[in-house]
């Protein structure tokens, strides 16, 4: 720092500060944007793994929520209700078919009549096999009006080689499981 008393010139005063900001060289410049990319791409496959994880858990508990549902539906109409995979959703009436891991419809399956109550989406980048991984799963889940469930059945969700699965016992309940299947 240049110390300016009585007849000091003004432009040295101005030469003596320039002197110390040269800024950034290329070099460092280059070495800086080499330490970002570096960073960045060992925190890509960490994400990755991280939204693979949150996909699994999401579709599981999706699944386990109309689980639930359709066991509490039963209950509390007294009527049978079930659950089924639906085709043709754009259609007046959709169809039962398919496997758990596309659309799923409510159904209200009381005497000759259906109702359709609800429908839920799948979750994307998810699959649904059985405990195996070795096939998808079909059919339908019913609950009679004590909530008594037709067969025991296990709903394994997969992402990324994360698992969630949903159990359903012949007594209608369903649980989360973490790990309980394979993923293919």
């Amino acid at each position: 720092m240049v110390f300016c008393y009585l007849g000091c010139d003004v432009g040295a005063m101005d030469d003596a500060r320039m002197q110390g900001q040269q800024g950034l060289t290329l070099l460092e410049c280059l070495v800086a944007v080499a330490i970002v990319a570096l960073l960045s791409a060992m925190s890509v496959p960490t994400f990755r793994d991280q939204l693979s994880a949150a996909r699994a858990r999401a579709g599981a508990h999706q699944l386990y929520s109309m689980v639930h549902t359709a066991r509490s539906t039963a209950l509390l109409s007294g009527e049978d209700i079930m659950l089924c995979p639906v085709q043709h959703l754009e259609t007046a009436q959709p169809t039962c078919g398919g496997h758990f891991g596309e659309s799923i419809a409510l159904i209200n399956s009381t005497g000759l009549s259906a109702t359709l109550r609800q429908v839920w989406l799948p979750v994307g980048g998810v699959t649904v096999r059985n405990r195996a991984g070795t096939a998808v799963v079909g059919g339908t889940l019913r609950w009679d009006r004590y909530g008594f469930g037709n067969r025991n059945v296990t709903l394994s969700v997969c992402s990324g080689g994360h698992n969630w699965s949903v159990v359903v016992n012949r007594l209608g309940r369903p649980r989360l499981a973490r790990q309980w299947g394979a993923c293919p």
